[in-house]
C-alpha cells in the first residue's frame, strides 16, 4: 500500500508494517502507477483519476490520483494466495464455526440469494470462491466483476469484467462488484 511517495506499507500475517521503500516525489510515483496500469490496458489521468484493474499475475491494483486524492497519488496492490482454501480450511483456521458448514452448503444448493459484505481483506472473495464449490457442475455460471478475482472451478462458466469508458466517454460496460448468476440451463434445456 502506497499512501504517498514516502509512505509505503506491506501486510504480513494480517498486520500492516511500514517499509523503508520510497519514491522520489509525487511525479515519480505517478509515473510508476501509469506504467503499471497501462500494461493492462487501463489509463489514469486527471479526467480519469481512479483505476481498479487486474494484473497479468492475477493481483489486483487500485490507484487514485489528484484531483480525487487530495494528498497526492496512492496505490495498493493485492496479491492472492496460490493455494485455494476450502470450507474445512476456514473451520481449521477458526474463521468458520463447523456448525455453519452445512448451512452454507444448503443456502447455495437451494439457490438462495446471498450477500457477502465486509472490509478490504476480510475474506469476501475467499468465502465466495469456497461457496461456489457447492454449485453443481451441470449449472451455467455467469460472473461480472470490476476486476476478475473469482476462481470458479465449474466447466460451464462465463467470466465477464467491467470496463471503464474510453477517453471520449464511450464503451463503458456494466459496473458493479461481484454478480454471480447461476442458470439452470443444463437442467431446463434453455
Amino acid at each position: 500500500m502506497v499512501n504517498g511517495p514516502r509512505s509505503v506499507f506491506v501486510e504480513r500475517g494480517g498486520k500492516l508494517e511500514a517499509t523503508d521503500i520510497h519514491f522520489n516525489n509525487d511525479q515519480h510515483l505517478l509515473n510508476i502507477i501509469d506504467r503499471i496500469v497501462s500494461t493492462v490496458g487501463r489509463r489514469i489521468d486527471e479526467s480519469s483519476p481512479m483505476v481498479d484493474a487486474r494484473l497479468k499475475d492475477g493481483s489486483r491494483v487500485n490507484a487514485i490520483i489528484p484531483p480525487l486524492a487530495l494528498d497526492g497519488p496512492s496505490m495498493s496492490i493485492r496479491r492472492f494466495a496460490i493455494e485455494r482454501l476450502d470450507m474445512q480450511g476456514l473451520v481449521d483456521l477458526g474463521s468458520m464455526p463447523e456448525e455453519l458448514v452445512p448451512v452454507f452448503e444448503g443456502i447455495v444448493k437451494a439457490r438462495l440469494n446471498v450477500l457477502i459484505s465486509g472490509g478490504t481483506g476480510s475474506g469476501k472473495t475467499t468465502l465466495l470462491n469456497i461457496l461456489s464449490g457447492y454449485i453443481p457442475k451441470d449449472e451455467r455460471i455467469v460472473t461480472i466483476e470490476d476486476s476478475a478475482e473469482l476462481q470458479l472451478q465449474q466447466p460451464h462458466t462465463v467470466r465477464l469484467e467491467t470496463r471503464p469508458p474510453n477517453v471520449e466517454g464511450k464503451g463503458k460496460s456494466v459496473s458493479g462488484n461481484w454478480y454471480v448468476t447461476v442458470c439452470g440451463c443444463a437442467r431446463t434445456g434453455s
